[in-house]
């Protein structure tokens, strides 16, 4: 048998007598070996196609984010606020709240509740008293909150003691020039109380408890009293932030008026996002020329039938006279395809007029939500197309889309392919060995011949001479 020394695992000197040896043996397993390039041509066919669906997907999530803007209630009524005086007062509205006009006069602002105690030597050094200290506040339940404190506590531990239960209590503690201070994080007319053994060692016992107040203010001539300088429960979906007491005698103008410029932006952007995702669908279908000998020009899913189905479904969806909603249809909103391949296009002047004679009839046509007892039905023209959507990119487990069992097929498909070329691999290594067996075996057998030839000849020669 001859030794593997060679690039291609075959010993170098196999073929000196018989002629054949190792670029023989590989033109003698190219035949057995065009499974083999088939399966891994196959392989680079599918990561093409994967990568291919892979761009479609991200495109097409796009799309359907679009499509879900299209059906939030606060793109169709985003507020734009204004106020006269914005370090004074601000005005912000959600989509529940109406357009409206609003004066305003700050009188008090809202304070919180504080205790300061005595100064301490410092506030690092252990109080050298131990027991309980107990804040008592105003919520109606779990009020009463109780501290161990030990006598190697300093203030600054006590103050990380308390600080520990705040979003409990609402009571916060810091140290200020050695003394220290407790304070209600809720503003307004509320107290709390401080009680327990080591009160008086942490200055607390002769603190006298300012109190907070609440914040009034005068809304259109109203006068209104509340515990917070954030009010959000005087006009449905509207909160007034007052940030500072007005001049005497002066109002703060506000006004909140629907903000259109959000809902053409929205739409823009979905216009925009179709056509890109259009655009690419196209270039991946494209055939390029079918006669060429190499069609380099064709895409890599050029024939693929369900990118064909989404491409038709998108296109059925967007057009008129099929695209509708609520009452009107997409080219009563501007909507339409400027050409034949399907660009989407959307006539603003024509949008404008539609939103300004009826902002409701233009949110019903991209989308609308009736309850009709348990249950909510949802219409429109984003709805149509954020369904195709989700049918292709559901990765639910109970209800997989099309794109992940796509994925799937080609994730099983390449493992199988990488089998077959594991097991030709295999049935190649063998072949191989035969062929390098057998053709060492004829060698072998062709040099002995040789050497009984040169015996022979030398023999013959012995003997003609000795005549």
């Amino acid at each position: 048998m001859a030794s593997i020394t060679g690039a291609s695992g075959i010993s170098s000197i196999l073929g000196q007598y018989s002629g054949i040896g190792a670029e023989q043996i590989d033109q003698l397993l190219q035949g057995d070996a065009i499974p083999k390039m088939r399966a891994q041509n196959r392989i680079t066919d599918i990561q093409n196609e994967k990568t291919a669906w892979s761009d479609i997907k991200t495109r097409l999530t796009n799309f359907l984010k679009r499509t879900e803007d299209l059906q939030k209630l606060d793109t169709f009524q985003s507020k734009k606020a204004t106020t006269s005086d914005d370090k004074t007062v601000k005005i912000s509205g959600t989509a529940a709240a109406g357009e409206g006009k609003y004066n305003i006069q700050v009188k008090e602002l809202a304070t919180s509740s504080r205790l300061t105690g005595t100064r301490l030597e410092a506030n690092d050094k252990a109080l050298l008293a131990s027991g309980t200290l107990t804040i008592k506040t105003a919520d109606d339940t779990n009020n009463e909150f109780t501290f161990d404190i030990s006598g190697t506590d300093s203030l600054k531990d006590v103050a990380v003691k308390i600080n520990k239960e705040t979003k409990n209590s609402n009571i916060t503690a810091t140290v200020v020039d050695n003394r220290l201070v407790l304070e209600d994080k809720k503003t307004g007319e509320r107290t709390f109380t401080v009680e327990g053994a080591v009160k008086e060692e942490l200055g607390l016992a002769d603190a006298a408890l300012v109190r907070g107040q609440d914040a009034k203010f005068v809304l259109n001539d109203i006068e209104i009293t509340r515990q917070s300088n954030t009010v959000d429960d005087v006009i449905e979906g509207v909160t007034f932030e007052l940030l500072q007491k007005t001049e005497e005698g002066k109002d703060v103008s506000l006004s909140l008026t629907n903000d259109t410029s959000k809902v053409k932006t929205a739409v823009k952007d979905f216009v925009a996002q179709y056509n890109s995702l259009m655009t690419l669908i196209n270039d991946k279908l494209k055939v390029g020329d079918p006669s060429a000998e190499k069609n380099t020009d064709a895409g890599a899913l050029a024939g693929d039938s369900t990118l064909i189905r989404l491409q038709t479904e998108l296109r059925n969806m967007v057009a008129p006279p099929y695209a509708s909603g609520g009452g009107l249809k997409a080219g009563d909103v501007g909507i339409s395809i400027t050409d034949r391949q399907g660009t989407l296009a959307l006539d603003e002047k024509k949008f404008d007029e539609a939103l300004a004679k009826d902002p409701d009839a233009l949110k019903d046509f991209f989308f609308k939500s009736e309850k009709t007892g348990e249950s909510t039905k949802t219409s429109g023209y984003s709805v149509a197309l954020k369904d195709i959507a989700d049918k292709y990119l559901s990765e639910k487990s109970d209800n997989k889309g099309i794109l992940a069992t796509k994925f799937e097929s080609y994730e099983a498909s390449i493992k199988d392919l990488n089998k077959q070329i594991t097991r030709l691999d295999s049935v190649l290594e063998q072949k191989k060995a035969r062929y390098v067996d057998m053709f060492t075996r004829l060698d072998q057998a062709m040099m002995k011949a040789e050497e009984q030839m040169s015996w022979l000849i030398s023999q013959v020669d012995s003997f003609n001479g000795g005549k």
